[in-house]
């Protein structure tokens, strides 16, 4: 950990900082249609925002801004809006909210948002969107990591000269770090505040500085009345270490990753929860709450059979088969029944349910008697097997929301009861389900409680289900089952639990790829997990609890020092652990991946070395025993997966589901490089044809199609004449412009006066021209121009 310096004047940050046109002025000139707008806030209860309750004003609001930021003179003033935003601590801080823009004949090219605290005149964010096409970002970026971290530190200097002293630079992005594959790249900086040398993130501030070297978003958020824990003597970072292995839990999952390729078929993986350390103790900080259960099911056997989709239910029965079930009554209207089908694209099978909306209209008393809209009930029935599926009731927000819960219904009894109708409604799935559900509440958690929350988790032979269960809500007042909700798919899992690593070898893998780390965090508030947060936040949002900063609002926040288990690399997207082979698997694809930077053995001092890293780093290149054979001539697959890659910028998503028609009999949907490839035709880099010959050699002619096409200038290379022929060789190209464009643009380079269309492309030549793609992509890119 590093304490922020002042940094010291640079020729970089002061060409550079936040900058937008070569010389920047403040923009003087205001729009006439600026407006001052007074907003409320968004939860019941928040006191209305007002000037007076400000202590800066709107002038001085506008002055502060001119001081923190520096505008071109083409951006004007758009709007300004005093607006009310919780704290930590639960107060409502009244912010100047000043928005710029920069238009052309009326559109849009660019804006700028910046806050100002209404109290004290401190800048709390400010973001800049420059949508101008004049503008277009370089590659490789103008500015570096460590040039990115000098602007942000000479702006912190600028804006928040007083908290600089009180920050650590947080360094894990950092070593996270990849070489982008873009120019349009943001460098996120980020700094926590400092409470004796160890960070409290819970307080700091971000900077994002793009590749140009313009500071493009700041946010600010700190608490001077958080009270810290006093650690005299915490556990030392080794006890601590040790202390997390000891009592580090996994737990079986099947999982299917969301964006596989081929088959969906599950993954068994090893699960780890991720909890703190209490830096005095060494006891777990804040500990999940218990669940009761032993991982049994509700029965050794199923009940009954699962039902064969061979209903085709009626809305009528649809509609009866709700209203029995759940005993609505009679002044309960249907709204709305529609009938949905969606087809499997990989199984071919189609599913249809119904989903139905019933209202009982109550009289508004206060408005002469008039029916107004009251509760409400939606369900969801699969019209096939008959299955309800979902089941929801609503109370709209009153007063009486404010009141404190008083249940009459145990939660024994409403485990009973919600038991005793998955069994019912589930027979052939009881000896799936076992009962998950949390046993201990404090008092300030059952005030705000209205109902109890029961769910199954879907276990086979020991193995969770990931995302499979049932869950429903018993009304603690009426004894009611206010929400029922089913998760239960048709995916063949394995009956018996497959053979897997042991829990000492999961355990290393996955604590090695965490640092242990001390810090201070806040002791929990709002949402404590009683519930499920998707339901918490909708209860928040309908009034029926309030927001956790509302229900803080007289209480003092307070950080305890812990040790964290920090992921090493922040930037790495979602993976799981294969439990059966202990390899790391991409969440999305199922691709077995490396969680570690790609080093290998045979490129130091390669003439593309620097190119073939950045490949490998975004695991481009394949590499066989610590080896990527630089030399070796590139199979067909491997350079478009290569160019696919590059093209998009490093990120993943590229997925194509069991509905996507394979473009050549040779690429199937369960090969490696079918979402390249298939990807590769969607970009007009291929044309469809009977086969690709994915592990075949790749010649330079082809190279420079493919490279050709990515820059959007083939069209061009039929208008033969246009072109510069001195190539020696020109008599063996298939199309001369293809060759030129790429040597004329330095993307590749002829050899004594001969392109060599013929001469297979070996991997560190791919590498090589796909940067300098890269560069050349950049330079000539036309930036999209939004309007609006």
């Amino acid at each position: 950990m590093k304490l922020l310096k002042q940094a010291g004047t640079m020729v970089l940050a002061s060409t550079l900082l936040l900058t937008v046109a070569p010389i920047g002025v403040w923009a003087e000139s205001v729009s006439g249609t600026a407006t001052t707008a007074m907003t409320s806030p968004a939860f019941p209860g928040q006191a209305d925002i007002s000037v007076q309750d400000a202590k800066i004003t709107k002038e001085q609001a506008i002055e502060y801004a001119k001081g923190y930021i520096t505008l071109p003179t083409d951006y004007i003033l758009q709007s300004i809006s005093l607006n009310g935003f919780y704290g930590q601590n639960g107060q409502s801080i009244p912010t100047w909210n000043i928005s710029y823009s920069k238009k052309v004949k009326d559109r849009f090219y660019g804006t700028a948002n910046i806050a100002i605290n209404g109290l004290d005149g401190t800048l709390t964010s400010y973001n800049l969107n420059d949508n101008d096409p004049e503008h277009k970002p370089s590659y490789p970026p103008k500015v570096d990591f460590q040039a990115a971290k000098e602007l942000a530190a000479s702006f912190v200097a600028k804006v928040n000269p007083s908290k600089q002293k009180e920050l650590l630079y947080d360094e894990s992005v950092e070593k996270a770090f990849r070489t982008p594959l873009d120019g349009n790249y943001q460098y996120n900086i980020r700094y926590d505040r400092s409470v004796g040398g160890v960070p409290f993130s819970g307080n700091g501030l971000n900077i994002n500085v793009n590749g140009e070297g313009q500071v493009t978003s700041y946010w600010y958020n700190w608490d001077d009345k958080v009270i810290f824990d006093k650690v005299s003597a915490p556990i030392s970072t080794e006890k601590a270490a040790q202390l997390f292995r000891e009592k580090t839990e996994l737990s079986l999952q099947y999982l299917i990753p969301y964006n596989t390729q081929g088959k969906r078929a599950p993954i068994i993986s090893y699960f780890m929860n991720s909890f703190a350390l209490d830096a005095a103790t060494g006891e777990i900080s804040q500990p999940v709450p218990s669940v009761s259960g032993d991982n049994k099911p509700l029965t050794e056997k199923p009940l009954g059979t699962k039902p064969t989709a061979t209903l085709n239910l009626t809305k009528e029965e649809a509609v009866k088969k709700v209203s029995t079930t759940f005993n609505l009554s009679a002044e309960y209207k249907l709204q709305e029944a529609s009938y949905n089908e969606t087809k499997n694209p990989e199984t071919g099978e189609t599913s249809s349910s119904w989903n139905m909306s019933w209202n009982k209209a109550t009289a508004d008393t206060t408005a002469s008697g008039k029916i107004v809209a009251g509760n409400n009930v939606w369900a969801s029935v699969n019209s096939k097997t008959g299955v309800i599926t979902n089941f929801n009731y609503y109370i709209p927000y009153s007063g009486d929301n404010e009141k404190p819960i008083e249940g009459k219904i145990s939660l024994d009894d409403a485990i009973a009861k919600s038991t005793e109708f998955v069994k019912a409604q589930l027979p052939g799935s009881t000896d799936q389900l076992v009962l998950n559900v949390q046993k201990e509440y404090s008092q300030d958690m059952l005030k705000q409680m209205r109902t109890w929350e029961v769910s199954y988790k879907r276990v086979i032979d020991g193995v969770a289900v990931n995302n499979e269960e049932v869950r429903v809500s018993i009304d603690r007042v009426t004894g009611a089952i206010s929400n029922y909700y089913v998760s239960l798919s048709d995916v063949a899992y394995p009956a018996q639990k497959p053979e897997v690593i042991s829990i000492d070898k999961a355990k290393d893998l996955w604590l090695a790829q965490f640092d242990v780390k001390l810090g201070y965090v806040l002791d929990s508030n709002g949402y404590t997990g009683a519930i499920p947060i998707e339901k918490y936040r909708l209860m928040v949002a309908a009034g029926e609890v309030p927001p956790a900063g509302a229900t803080a609002s007289k209480a003092e926040s307070k950080a305890k020092l812990v040790y964290s288990l920090v992921p090493k690399n922040v930037n790495r997207d979602s993976f799981l652990l294969d439990a059966s082979s202990g390899q790391w698997r991409s969440a999305q694809s199922g691709e077995i991946i490396s969680l570690d930077k790609v080093i290998v053995s045979d490129i130091d001092k390669h003439w593309a070395q620097n190119e073939l890293q950045l490949m490998l780093d975004y695991q481009a290149l394949d590499v066989k025993d610590g080896k990527v054979n630089p030399d070796q001539t590139i199979k067909r697959g491997e350079l478009v997966k290569m160019l696919v890659i590059a093209m998009n910028g490093g990120n993943g998503g590229i997925y194509y589901g069991a509905e996507r028609a394979a473009s050549f009999a040779d690429v199937g949907n369960g090969s490696k490089y079918f979402a390249y490839v298939e990807n590769a035709v969607d970009r007009g880099l291929l044309d469809v044809g009977k086969e690709f010959n994915p592990e075949a050699t790749m010649n330079r002619e082809e190279m420079a199609q493919l490279i050709v096409k990515a820059l959007g200038y083939h069209s061009l290379t039929k208008y033969d004449g246009v072109f510069n022929k001195d190539f020696l060789d020109a008599g063996k190209l298939a199309n001369v412009g293809d060759a030129a464009i790429v040597v004329g643009l330095n993307i590749m380079t002829l050899s004594d006066g001969n392109f060599a269309p013929q001469e297979e492309v070996t991997k560190a030549q791919a590498a090589s021209a796909f940067y300098r793609f890269l560069q050349t992509r950049a330079e000539l890119q036309e930036k999209p121009r939004y309007y609006y």
